[in-house]
């Protein structure tokens, strides 16, 4: 099994956690309007973790070997996009605790969700 490093799944993976996250987000947002659910900064933690296992996951899984590697790339990748997209659309310069609480997040659900794809048996 020995298959070079594809960026190309790394790419497919940062998309996938990138619509998980709006999805996740629209979904959330649609619970804040209905329901009496408190808006916390756990709850930001939580879309960036789970959108950012599953990508990696997937990624590891079509992979089918280096599930770490893939994991921590999709999760690098992630937070890379979300930094640069917030240094696009907001004048405010980042606060640099939230972000590193996000991207140790976004590695260790990419790290945890790319070990997990690649023991998930291949049919």
């Amino acid at each position: 099994m020995s298959k070079s490093f594809q960026f190309s799944l790394i790419l497919k993976g940062i998309i996938l956690a990138s619509i998980l996250a709006m999805l996740l987000s629209l979904v959330f947002g649609v619970l804040l309007s209905y329901t009496s659910l408190p808006e916390s900064e756990l709850s930001i933690n939580i879309i960036f973790g789970v959108s950012v296992f599953i990508a990696a996951f997937v990624t590891a899984y079509q992979a089918g070997t280096r599930g770490l590697y893939y994991g921590l790339s999709v999760g690098i990748g992630f937070i890379l996009l979300v930094l640069i997209l917030s240094a696009i659309f907001w004048s405010n310069s980042p606060v640099w605790l939230k972000l590193a609480e996000k991207t140790i997040v976004a590695l260790v659900s990419g790290g945890v969700g790319g070990i997990v794809g690649v023991l998930f048996p291949q049919s």
